[in-house]
């Protein structure tokens, strides 16, 4: 049997290599954070999320969206959205296009992207088949 000073010995070893690796862990961590830090972003007329975040729309003036909805009877009878209208766009975003993702709670994608091109300071999005009860969220991203 090895004696105590070689337990104390390897014991105090691993504690050693534990201690390294999760130091080192650590350090990795900081330089992931740190290289996100120095991340810069130019500007551009790119805009995601659930708010618009567009150059072209005027700081402090939201876009408004609202649905049209619409019964649909059957095995999977209620309200769909059939319709978004995106409301108050700058005039300055007219002509550029747009894509719209609707999701539910948890971020999951509600239908297909819908896509077009800005033609005035109002738009009406045809959508299909979107429950109106799952939707939670409407990304909105305008770009050139």
């Amino acid at each position: 049997m090895p004696s105590t000073d070689t337990r104390n010995t390897r014991k105090n070893r691993n504690v050693r290599k534990t201690a390294a690796i999760a130091l080192a862990a650590a350090g990795a961590a900081g330089l992931s954070l740190a290289a996100a830090a120095q991340l810069n972003l130019g500007t551009g007329s790119l805009g995601a999320g659930t708010t618009v975040v567009a150059s072209c729309q005027d700081e402090g003036t939201p876009i408004g969206v609202n649905f049209e909805t619409s019964f649909a009877p059957g095995p999977d009878a209620g309200y769909k959205a059939s319709s978004l209208n995106l409301t108050s766009i700058s005039s300055a975003c007219q002509g550029l296009k747009y894509k719209v993702t609707l999701s539910d709670a948890d971020g999951t994608a509600l239908g297909a992207e819908a896509t077009g091109t800005v033609s005035g300071t109002s738009v009406t999005v045809p959508l299909t088949d979107v429950p109106a009860s799952e939707v939670s969220n409407v990304a909105v991203v305008i770009h050139s």
